[in-house]
């Protein structure tokens, strides 16, 4: 099984059956896309919430400095908006943001069952979008939900 969770490092494999999706929309692309971001860890843009003394702590610091935190920091997920709706964008890899919006956020490397947790969490949104910026795929609610009750192949 080890061999598999090495073929998904990367997001090639991920990329290539979304693009196999996109290009036929059936049930039969989509079920292999769905299985394996089942298995896949994904990039998610966050931004992290610091109090105002934990800020100041971090701007400084020197170099290599080690900073403890008072509080318990937060990453809140970044929210994409679109005609069809509010998407939690997660990515394949980091090569499929633009640079201008990586620079607005740090990168979380997460398990996309984590990811699609978090997501069902929030009420106002509608779904995932996977690779936003590139070959776009749109995964409602639903249909990421059933990924949570999909067995893995790397068990």
């Amino acid at each position: 099984m080890e061999i598999i969770g090495k073929s998904l490092e990367g997001g090639s494999v991920l990329r290539f059956l979304k693009h196999e999706f996109l290009t036929k929309q059936n049930k039969e692309a989509l079920m292999p896309v769905l299985a394996c971001l089942r298995d896949s860890d994904v990039i998610v843009p966050v931004r992290a919430d610091l109090s105002k003394e934990d800020e100041e702590r971090i701007l400084s610091a020197k170099k290599g400095a080690r900073i403890n935190s008072d509080k318990q920091i937060r990453f809140q997920p970044d929210l994409l908006q679109s005609d069809d709706g509010t998407f939690f964008p997660i990515f394949s890899n980091e090569q499929q943001l633009t640079p201008e919006y990586a620079a607005q956020f740090s990168m979380m490397k997460l398990p996309a069952p984590y990811c699609i947790r978090m997501m069902l969490a929030l009420e106002d949104v509608d779904g995932l979008v996977l690779d936003a910026f590139t070959e776009a795929m749109i995964i409602p609610k639903q249909s990421a939900a059933l990924i949570l009750k999909m067995k893995s192949h790397l068990e």
